[in-house]
C-alpha cells in the first residue's frame, strides 16, 4: 500500500524501518546488559550500569544506521550492506590466523578439512 503512494511512501516505509530498528537495538541492548551482568563482567549490576550499557548499544546502532543512510545517499553503494561487508573482512584475517594456528597445533590431520574449507572459499569468491 505503501509502496504504491510514490515518494511519500518511501519516506512513511523508511521512518518505520527507523523506528523499527530503535525498538530492535533497545530489545538487543537490554539482551546484552543482562547478559554482561549475569556474566559478572559489569563493574556493577545496578541501574547506572544498565542505563549506560542501553544508551551506548542503542546509540552506536542509530549511528551506524544513520551512517549507512549517508553511505547510500552519497551513491557509493548500498550502505548498510558496506558495513556489514566490511565488519566481516576486518575478521577475516585474525579467524583465518587462528584456524591455521589451531590446525598447526592440533596435528596434521586438522590441515585437510582446513585445506578442504579454504578452496571452497576461494571457490566460491572466484
Amino acid at each position: 500500500q505503501l509502496k504504491k503512494e510514490g515518494e511519500a511512501g518511501r519516506r512513511k516505509i523508511s521512518q518505520y524501518t527507523r523506528y523499527g530498528t530503535v525498538i530492535l537495538a533497545l530489545v538487543q541492548a537490554t539482551g546484552m546488559s543482562v547478559g554482561l551482568a549475569s556474566q559478572g563482567i559489569a563493574y556493577s549490576a545496578d541501574f547506572s550500569f544498565y542505563f549506560t550499557a542501553i544508551i551506548t548499544f542503542v546509540s552506536g546502532a542509530v549511528f551506524m544506521m544513520w551512517l549507512g543512510e549517508q553511505i547510500t545517499e552519497k551513491g557509493i553503494g548500498n550502505g548498510i550492506s558496506l558495513l556489514i561487508f566490511a565488519g566481516i573482512v576486518a575478521g577475516l584475517p585474525s579467524a583465518v590466523g587462528q584456524a591455521f594456528e589451531l590446525a598447526r597445533n592440533e596435528g596434521a590431520w586438522n590441515v585437510l578439512p582446513l585445506l578442504a574449507l579454504s578452496v571452497l572459499g576461494i571457490a566460491t569468491v572466484a
